[in-house]
């Protein structure tokens, strides 16, 4: 298999604690890219979303509450299991299984994307989509200000433009100037 570029690949999930003793890993799925758990052959594991990806061919894939328990052919004991904890879980983008329903999709598709407020006030880029346990957040920079804005990811906060090119939020009042901070203050934020 030829080796993927971080280009090629899609984070999917977030490796936790290990299930058992035979090396079978708790992976906690990113929002509708956990379908591609299921139907992968391979998934590549990273600290980064850059690499370096280690390749481990999936033996099986099943549900548990919340998370996925998949079991990598590589992986078959429980202190190798523990040294994935913490890890990125990536797919190759090509073999996400098609989504039906018109209103979902990846994160990669709408990362990249510009964001404007429904009173037309542009907010900057979505730069990255997080999960907090209870639900999705954007996260939406303007380098230019270096302001970056935090958005609860739900159907009633966040729409596709007409064209289907960027995204429209109409949040609660306040909740804009309550999340809006210094890009460098959350960086220090997230390092300590």
């Amino acid at each position: 298999m030829k080796r993927p570029s971080a280009d090629d690949l899609v984070v999917v999930g977030k490796v936790g604690r290990p299930h058992g003793v035979r090396g079978e890993l708790s992976v906690w799925p990113f929002a509708a890219d956990s379908g591609a758990l299921f139907d992968v052959e391979s998934v590549f594991v990273a600290d980064s979303p850059k690499g370096p990806f280690g390749l481990h061919r999936v033996h099986s894939a099943r549900a548990a509450d919340r998370t996925v328990l998949l079991t990598l052919e590589e992986v078959g004991h429980r202190d190798a299991a523990e040294a994935l904890k913490g890890k990125l879980v990536l797919v190759n983008k090509t073999d996400l299984p098609e989504l039906t329903d018109p209103d979902e999709f990846y994160h990669f598709q709408l990362v990249g994307m510009t964001v404007v407020t429904a009173a037309g006030e542009s907010l900057g880029v979505l730069e990255e989509i997080f999960d907090t346990g209870a639900g999705d957040v954007l996260v939406v920079r303007d380098r230019a200000q270096d302001l970056e804005v935090l958005i609860p990811f739900v159907a009633e906060f966040v729409a596709l433009d007409e064209a289907e090119t960027g995204l429209v939020v109409d949040p609660p009042e306040g909740l804009i100037e309550a999340t809006r901070t210094p890009i460098e203050a959350q960086a220090k934020k997230k390092k300590s």
